[in-house]
């Protein structure tokens, strides 16, 4: 199994980092690999909450649906793929924020097993981990930017 992440600093409360990175229907600005995504399940909230995500992987065009399997408020969401090929690779994607300077630290780490075991291995190696680790750093600074300019729209309102 591989598992990679990275976390980065916004400057913005941790209910509004936390809120943003649970709303999956509104991953796909920040979320570099999903094109779009709606829920599936009536709920929006906690473990359970499924969601049907278009996007490319490895610039492979796909669609997939994926259910929370783990949700503590405030502090982390863990989302797996339950259909499609991110399902064939065991994908797992942990959502985390922790208070920090004034602001909120973020980070996603992805797990994932390649299929095909000696292929798989020999392609994470080659190619599959340098360009996740550049989809999840690219995804963070993304959301940074996103939430930063939502929370600074909101104070200029104020």
């Amino acid at each position: 199994m591989t598992r990679l992440g990275s976390s980065i600093l916004i400057r913005a409360p941790i209910e509004k980092v936390f809120a943003r990175v649970a709303q999956h229907d509104r991953c796909a600005d920040w979320l570099e690999f999903v094109s779009s995504a709606s829920y599936t399940s009536e709920q929006r909230v906690g473990t359970g909450t499924s969601a049907y995500h278009t996007g490319q992987i490895m610039g492979r065009k796909m669609g997939w649906e994926g259910i929370v399997v783990e949700w503590v408020e405030s502090e982390r969401v863990v989302w797996q793929a339950s259909s499609g090929e991110p399902e064939k690779m065991r994908m797992k994607a942990l959502n985390w924020v922790k208070r920090e300077d004034g602001g909120t630290r973020y980070g996603l780490e992805v797990e994932y097993v390649l299929p095909y075991p000696l292929l798989g291995k020999l392609m994470d190696i080659l190619m599959v981990k340098r360009a996740v680790a550049r989809s999840i750093q690219k995804s963070l600074e993304r959301l940074r930017t996103v939430v930063e300019e939502e929370s600074s729209r909101l104070q200029d309102s104020i």
